[in-house]
């Protein structure tokens, strides 16, 4: 299953690179470090005190057409408070490149998970504006997560508000929908769905469905493959992305996290 999942994946990731076409350009945020999420949609469980996590993620869109090279990071200030960091890098895009906004942003659980009931956070974060023609202006703002575990399935849930520093920007709201579901062992199917009124746009401009698969490399090492498609719009009309997600000094207790899947 794993192999096929994989050759497939790389298939239409070759033909996403061959395809040229224009269209306007959209800005990403906070993603999560696998497998604290789906593929942006973040969970309230955090990394625990002094671990950190790192993923490296590369992302081709096509129409409009453009690469993403996307550095996210978690790392663990307490047991339930995470700092999280993300540096995104375009390039190919109508033949500019340069950083998207850089976020920083404060991730505190104030409530466990329990039998019946779900784990909540909620998440504070800014951004430092990048080059004109990619960047929102810079922002600020935050929202809540909401995880849960049934049986094989973790559901996520996050309602995102930020006010942008562009003052003739709109504010921007986002709804991200994220369901895990452990296939196999070591091997998870991911799906997603994101809902963004953008500050671009006074309605709603954006709405994608991902799917795609998780793959544990190692005790502390995951990869992902999956493939977005926008079906408001059709902007953009495809996008294919691969990530790398490592824990670098917390291979045990990622290793149990991954186990139990949720605290």
């Amino acid at each position: 299953m794993k192999k096929i999942a994989l050759a497939l994946s790389i298939v239409l990731f070759t033909a996403a690179t061959n395809m040229d076409t224009v269209a306007a350009f959209e800005t990403q945020g906070f993603m999560p470090v696998q497998p604290y999420g789906a593929f942006s949609t973040l969970s309230a469980y955090t990394v625990g005190r002094e671990r950190l996590g790192v993923m490296l993620s590369l992302e081709r869109s096509v129409d409009p057409n453009f690469y993403r090279l996307h550095l996210n990071a978690a790392y663990g200030l307490m047991d339930d408070i995470d700092l999280l960091a993300s540096l995104p890098f375009v390039f190919d895009y109508h033949n500019s490149e340069g950083f998207e906004d850089i976020s920083f942003g404060f991730k505190h659980t104030i409530l466990s998970e329990r039998r019946l009931g779900p784990s909540i956070s909620y998440l504070i974060g800014f951004s430092i504006p990048g080059k004109d023609e990619l960047s929102s202006k810079g922002h600020f703002g935050g929202g809540i997560l909401v995880s849960k575990r049934v049986g094989p399935f973790k559901g996520h849930g996050n309602v995102f508000y930020y006010r942008s520093a562009g003052a003739s920007l709109e504010d921007e709201v986002e709804l991200r929908l994220g369901l895990d579901l452990a296939a196999a062992h070591g091997f998870n199917v991911l799906s997603e769905l994101i809902v963004k009124k953008s500050h671009f746009s006074e309605s709603i401009d954006f709405i994608e469905g991902r799917i795609g698969y998780r793959v544990k490399i190692s005790s502390a090492s995951f990869a992902t493959l999956g493939m977005g498609y926008d079906f408001k719009n059709r902007n953009p009309e495809l996008r294919v992305f691969l990530s790398v997600s490592l824990f670098p000094f917390q291979q045990r207790e990622v290793k149990r996290l991954y186990q139990e899947e949720g605290r």
